[in-house]
């Protein structure tokens, strides 16, 4: 790809410079003084005999003030946008696992032939095996989200090993996988409730760390749908 993108410049490149002979803006000769290069030379690269190197076509872009944008179609480059302004509106199939999130609920799994929940693309794509959930009752959390809901879940060993403090977890305990703010506090986990992430929780206000792998205790960060909202409403980073 950098091959065929350099090889689109250097053409490009050199059909500006046919272009400005062409319509009398300059001279072979005036071009070759420009920069640097013998007419000989310049006069085998207009004609299609010489390829331009790479530090040669830097070179006469400087000369020339001219940047790789200047020598993109307009049309081209229309079109490179609009293919990617359809991208990042697509909505991406997203797996939906087998079971309820939530306390006294056993973790839910992804099994062979799962449902799939549409979410827009640029929900999805940073995120590491995304998956969506549905939720169990969680009366600690029903200021936050509602029996039934769906949440998009982000499986990134990075963000559960650095754990962010207006972030929403799914946290491993004893009572089944559960939706919490977490903090960290000296060997211990915090565990918080609430929308404003500051109740402990009422049944595992805290987990111990020592001896503990966290990525056994936090298994995925939350990209969420919150009740009454749509995917597209969410701020980003959740």
């Amino acid at each position: 790809m950098r091959l065929l993108l350099l090889s689109h410049v250097q053409e490009s490149l050199v059909e500006e410079l046919r272009r400005r002979v062409r319509n009398g803006e300059s001279t072979e000769r005036a071009l070759a003084k420009l920069t640097g290069i013998s007419q000989p030379h310049m006069h085998n690269v207009l004609k299609g005999n010489r390829l331009l190197s790479a530090d040669l076509a830097d070179m006469i872009l400087q000369k020339l003030q001219l940047s790789i944008l200047d020598l993109i179609d307009r049309q081209e480059m229309v079109a490179f946008l609009n293919r990617n302004a359809n991208l990042e509106a697509r909505a991406v199939a997203v797996p939906v696992l087998e079971g309820l999130l939530g306390p006294g609920y056993p973790l839910p799994r992804q099994v062979s032939s799962p449902q799939v929940h549409t979410v827009p693309h640029e929900q999805v794509v940073k995120a590491t095996q995304p998956v969506v959930v549905r939720l169990a009752a969680d009366p600690a959390m029903a200021d936050v989200f509602a029996e039934g809901d769906l949440i998009l879940l982000d499986q990134s060993e990075t963000l559960r090993s650095y754990l962010q403090p207006h972030g929403y977890y799914v946290v491993n305990t004893g009572a089944g996988a559960i939706v919490r703010a977490i903090r960290r506090d000296g060997n211990d986990l915090l565990l918080l409730a609430g929308a404003d992430r500051d109740r402990p929780d009422p049944d595992t206000p805290r987990l111990p760390l020592e001896n503990t792998d966290l990525l056994r205790l936090i298994l995925a960060r939350v990209v969420w749908l919150n009740r009454r909202r749509r995917w597209d409403d969410l701020p980003a980073g959740g």
